[in-house]
């Protein structure tokens, strides 16, 4: 979810593409929502009791709208309004919705990074998987602490526990792509949520539970796991191209004076 403002950050002078919204993107898009991901079913799991509890949930970074259709069909009292700034992916939303005829699901285009008024005091902002593929972090997040002022916050991004961020800019040279994958530390975020009266509640990690194959195609990003065995037990691990993906569960709140 980008930002008209900001379209620099996404334009290296070689590559000249700003839109990472190809096919096969939109595919990956559109078959999520028959086949949802484990991480929107564990994002699901992890703040269920929030999502319950809300009359209204913002999604930013929305996309073609699969997750968040998955959350408004398991909580149909509360109304759900998917957001992203790109019109393609909101039209496509939209029209895939049609097909399902929930009365709480709702889309709408927006730009993280100038939200305006028009979604403030909602119960809870959520965002699933996007945070990380902006340039930065201060920004979309002051957005929502300013103009929204939610009761609640839910992300799954990339984190780190330590006081250490890292700002990786992944270039996929035979589309040719830029994207970010950014890791952000939770314990910078607590410091800037403090600023806006709100702090991290909880954090986890998300440890998925299936094997992910490899991609055939190594030149292009695409999530799978590897196993590492320890001592006790053993864990999967969560790569794409040459990262690992350190995936968080991340829930914040205002703070009660």
């Amino acid at each position: 979810m980008g930002s008209k403002e900001i379209n620099s950050e996404w334009v290296d002078p070689n590559i000249g593409q700003t839109s990472w919204i190809d096919p096969v993107s939109m595919e990956y898009h559109i078959k999520q929502w028959d086949d949802p991901k484990q991480s929107t079913k564990a994002f699901y799991d992890f703040f269920k009791r929030e999502l319950a509890n809300s009359k209204k949930v913002v999604d930013l970074g929305a996309g073609a709208g699969a997750a968040t259709f998955f959350l408004a069909s398991k909580f149909p009292s509360t109304n759900f309004v998917g957001v992203d700034q790109s019109s393609d992916l909101i039209i496509k939303a939209k029209e895939t919705s049609k097909n399902f005829k929930l009365k709480n699901l709702d889309f709408d285009t927006g730009d993280w990074f100038d939200l305006g008024n028009k979604w403030g005091g909602v119960d809870g902002v959520i965002s699933i998987q996007t945070l990380s593929w902006l340039p930065e972090i201060q920004t979309p997040m002051k957005q929502i602490f300013e103009m929204i002022k939610p009761n609640w916050i839910g992300l799954s991004s990339l984190f780190y526990e330590g006081d250490i961020s890292a700002r990786i800019e992944v270039f996929e040279h035979c589309k040719p792509r830029k994207t970010f994958y950014n890791v952000y530390s939770l314990k910078k975020l607590n410091r800037l949520a403090n600023d806006y009266g709100y702090e991290v509640v909880t954090s986890d990690r998300f440890e998925i539970d299936i094997d992910v194959p490899k991609p055939k195609n190594k030149d292009i990003m695409g999530t799978f796991t590897e196993i590492v065995n320890g001592s006790l037990d053993y864990k999967r691990l969560q790569i794409s191209g040459p990262l690992l993906l350190n995936w968080y569960f991340v829930l914040l709140k205002k703070i009660e004076r």
